[in-house]
C-alpha cells in the first residue's frame, strides 16, 4: 500500500516540476478605417514557472506579417493610433488556476496550462450581420465595423466572426481561418505568424456580425461583466442578462473596439430608399462580388448595401 501511494504522489506531480506543459496563443488585433486595415499578431503566454503562481502575462503584439515589427513600423497610424480604429481580441478564462480565487475569471492560467481561448461571440446589441460568403474575412469584417455610422443613429463597436466548416484543426489559432498563406514550417499556436493575418482567398464561407453595446466585451465575458470603458462598477449586463456569465461559442471570435479615433466621412448603410434595397431587387444582386452586402436584422429581414468608393 506504501507503495501504491508513493507511486500515485509521483504521478500527481508530474506536471508540476521543470516539465511544465504551458504554451501560448496568438489572436489578431486590426487596425482599420473603411477603406484598409493592418493586422497584428498579440501574444498571450503564461511565462512564471512553478511554484511561482502563475498568471497570464500582459498581451504583447506586433505586426502579423514578417518580420513581425514592431506596430507601427509600417503603418506609423496604428502606433500613434490617429484616425484608426483598434479593434482588440476579446478572449475569456476557462477558469483553470490553483490555488482557486475569486477573480479567476481574470487569471485564466494555472502552473501548468494556458487556458485563455477567444471562441466567444459577442451577445449585446446586434446591428445586423452579413450574409454567407468566401469574402468576409476577420479584415474584412473589421474594415465594415469601421465604415458603419449612424445606422439608426449608431456605430459598430463590437463585431463576432462566425464560420461553420475549417479543415484546420480546432486547437489551431488558425482555425476557421481557411486559405490563409503561412509559412510551412510555422507553429500551430503561440508564434507570431501562427494566426495568420485574418484575410486571403477563403476556401469556406464566413459571416460578420456587428454590434453596437457599452459593455467592453458586449457583455459576452465574466472579466468584463461590469465595464463600460472607464466606468469599472456599471451594472448594464447585470440588469439586462443577470449573473456574470461566458459567451462561449467554439464557432465565433470576436473583437471590441479598443481605440475609437477613425470617423467615417458619411452614414452607412444608409436607410433611404434607392440605396438600401429590399428583396424586390434580390436577382439582380451580386453579394459576392466587392462593394455588394447582403445584411440581415436580429428580426431576419434582409437588405442590400452598396459602396460607392473603397477610399
Amino acid at each position: 500500500m506504501a507503495a501504491s501511494l508513493i507511486v500515485l504522489s509521483l504521478l500527481g506531480r508530474r506536471f508540476h516540476d521543470e516539465q511544465y506543459h504551458k504554451h501560448a496563443h496568438t489572436y489578431l488585433q486590426f487596425c482599420a478605417t473603411d477603406a484598409d486595415v493592418s493586422s497584428h499578431a498579440c501574444v498571450h503566454k503564461v511565462s512564471a514557472k512553478w511554484p511561482t503562481p502563475a498568471q497570464l502575462d500582459p498581451q504583447e503584439c506586433k505586426e502579423a506579417t514578417a518580420p513581425f515589427a514592431a506596430v507601427g513600423t509600417t503603418n506609423a497610424a496604428c502606433a500613434s493610433q490617429t484616425n484608426v480604429n483598434i479593434y482588440d481580441p476579446i478572449t475569456i478564462a476557462q477558469n483553470l488556476r490553483h490555488p482557486a480565487a475569486a477573480d479567476n475569471y481574470r487569471r485564466g492560467a494555472d502552473v501548468d496550462t494556458h487556458t485563455d481561448w477567444d471562441r466567444i461571440r459577442c451577445r449585446d446589441g446586434q446591428l445586423f450581420a452579413s450574409g454567407w460568403y468566401k469574402k468576409y474575412t476577420p479584415q474584412e469584417c473589421a474594415r465594415l465595423c469601421a465604415k458603419i455610422s449612424n445606422f439608426y443613429g449608431k456605430s459598430c463597436t463590437h463585431f463576432s466572426r462566425q464560420w461553420i466548416t475549417s479543415r484546420v484543426p480546432e486547437h489551431s489559432d488558425t482555425c476557421g481561418r481557411d486559405g490563409e498563406s503561412l509559412p510551412a514550417d510555422m507553429p500551430a499556436h503561440g508564434a507570431w505568424g501562427s494566426a495568420g493575418v485574418g484575410t486571403g482567398t477563403y476556401t469556406f464561407r464566413g459571416q460578420c456580425i456587428f454590434f453596437n453595446s457599452p459593455n467592453d466585451h458586449c457583455c459576452a465575458s465574466k472579466a468584463a461583466w461590469r465595464e463600460a470603458g472607464a466606468d469599472t462598477d456599471n451594472n448594464y449586463c447585470q440588469a439586462k442578462y443577470g449573473d456574470r456569465k461566458d459567451g462561449w461559442d467554439s464557432k465565433h471570435r470576436s473583437w471590441r473596439l479598443l481605440v475609437n479615433s477613425f470617423t467615417p466621412s458619411v452614414a452607412w448603410p444608409v436607410t433611404s430608399a434607392g440605396r438600401r434595397l429590399g428583396d424586390e431587387v434580390a436577382s439582380a444582386v451580386n453579394a459576392s462580388i466587392a462593394g455588394a452586402h447582403e445584411f440581415f436584422l436580429p428580426n431576419g429581414t434582409r437588405f442590400y448595401a452598396f459602396e460607392e468608393s473603397r477610399r
